[in-house]
């Protein structure tokens, strides 16, 4: 099956050329590589590899223009601040033999060379009690099937999806969301792997989580099912919290809230435990205030309206 990588990006910069170099290493015999860029002055040399200019737009349409372009049966999506292992295609095709899969994706790795703060994020986002579901994103386990998986690492059929270009983020959610309403799977792989960089700074990492519960706000309003209340969980502890200190305040069951307070704090510092004793406290602490950002981004969300005209540097590092 011949395969099509999209890679969405502002400029082709060192880490997208990393990504590109490894994308034409990869271990597979059938595929082509689609850059796009808002604009750039390099031109391709490889015979498999396209440059196409897009102008300043959201990552959404960046893809759509891939998909339109696009020569293949699938359709591979990866960040460029990401990069593939050697046998990432040709480990996700085999799936595809099962005709009820329509897509597949698996873990996308904090890379070994990553600095502090985006190790920091990974550990994080691949603890069970921060990111829940979720965290099969960040690390290796089990085959099994999934609600959703994020565009830095997933492959597709071509089931005429596209993506919504009104969401900064979560489009991807919508994309997962839209091929369970097609009737095909979405596939957690863990043989099906890249590398990916964080945000390399532990308050970008923060902000993205903010920005992200926030659209997967917009996106619950837009698309409602009772499953989409998943999502507001960080919040309903959100607002346990401002409660609880409203109540201790006013020494109403503060002895209780207290109590719970305490065991939260417990588990999550459980939870963070590294071999480096440094790095288990701000592993803890950021996990805290991750759920302290999603729970409020997805709270506003829920009480704004999509911004259709929002440009942010949505893949800064």
């Amino acid at each position: 099956m011949k395969v099509s990588i999209i890679i969405p990006c502002i400029e082709i910069n060192n880490q997208t050329i990393k990504c590109i170099r490894k994308c034409l290493e990869l271990d597979y015999y059938d595929f082509e590589v689609l850059v796009l860029p808002d604009s750039s002055d390099k031109k391709s040399k490889h015979r498999n590899l396209k440059i196409i200019e897009t102008g300043k737009v959201k990552p959404a349409v960046k893809r759509n223009k891939g998909m339109e372009l696009a020569k293949g049966e699938l359709f591979a999506f990866i960040d460029d601040d990401a990069y593939p292992r050697k046998d990432w295609l040709k480990n996700a095709v085999k799936y595809f033999e099962d005709e009820m899969v329509g897509l597949v994706g698996g873990p996308n790795l904090t890379p070994p060379e990553a600095n502090f703060a985006e190790h920091i994020s990974g550990y994080v986002l691949s603890n069970f009690l921060t990111s829940g579901q979720a965290a099969i994103r960040y690390k290796i386990t089990k085959n099994q099937n999934s609600k959703e998986l994020p565009s830095c690492n997933y492959i597709s059929r071509d089931l005429e999806i596209r993506y919504d270009p009104n969401f900064l983020t979560a489009e991807d959610s919508k994309y997962c969301f839209d091929v369970w309403k097609k009737g095909y799977q979405v596939l957690y792989a863990g043989d099906v792997i890249v590398n990916h960089h964080r945000r390399n700074s532990l308050w970008k990492h923060i902000k993205q989580m903010h920005i992200y519960s926030r659209d997967i706000a917009w996106l619950t309003k837009n698309e409602f099912s009772l499953d989409k209340l998943y999502y507001m969980i960080p919040s309903l502890g959100l607002l346990v919290f401002v409660l609880g200190l409203i109540s201790i305040y006013y020494n109403f069951y503060s002895n209780l809230i207290l109590t719970g307070f305490s065991i939260y704090l417990i588990l999550m510092l459980l939870s963070s435990f590294r071999r480096n004793i440094i790095t288990s406290i701000v592993v803890w602490l950021v996990s805290i205030a991750t759920h302290f950002a999603y729970g409020f981004g997805w709270l506003k969300g829920i009480f704004s309206k999509v911004d259709n005209d929002e440009m942010v540097g949505w893949n800064s590092r």
